[in-house]
C-alpha cells in the first residue's frame, strides 16, 4: 500500500473520532478577556489602530477634495473624477472604521442564535 494512502486512511481515522467526540461532547466558547494577560494594552492597540485609520480617511478626504478642485477649475476632467474617488474612499474608509466593531458584534451574535 502506498505511502499516501496510509496517511490518507490515519488521517480519516482521525478526523472521523475528534467528529464523533465533539459530536457527543459539544463545544462551547465563551469569549472573554477576564484574565487575560495585556488584555488591556490589546484593546488600547485597537484604539490606536481605529484611530490611525480615521486620521488616514481624514487625509484621504481632504487631499481627494483639493485634486478634485484644482482638477475641475483646471478643465482636466480625469483628475476631477480621481479626486472624488479619493473622498468616497475615505467617507467609506471612516465609516467602515466607525462600523467594524458593531460588524463583528452582530456576526457573532447572530451566528450564536
Amino acid at each position: 500500500m502506498p505511502v499516501v494512502w496510509v496517511f490518507a486512511s490515519i488521517s480519516h481515522s482521525i478526523s472521523r473520532s475528534i467528529v464523533m467526540v465533539v459530536g457527543r461532547d459539544g463545544v462551547d466558547a465563551n469569549p472573554t478577556s477576564d484574565g487575560l494577560p495585556g488584555a488591556g494594552f490589546l484593546q488600547r492597540l485597537i484604539d490606536w489602530t481605529a484611530q490611525i485609520g480615521l486620521w488616514g480617511s481624514l487625509g484621504s478626504i481632504l487631499i481627494g477634495a483639493a485634486m478634485f478642485g484644482l482638477a475641475q477649475q483646471s478643465g482636466n476632467y480625469a483628475g476631477a473624477s480621481r479626486g472624488k474617488h479619493i473622498v468616497l474612499g475615505g467617507a467609506i474608509g471612516a465609516a467602515i472604521t466607525g462600523l467594524a466593531p458593531a460588524i463583528v458584534n452582530l456576526l457573532f451574535s447572530a451566528s450564536r442564535g
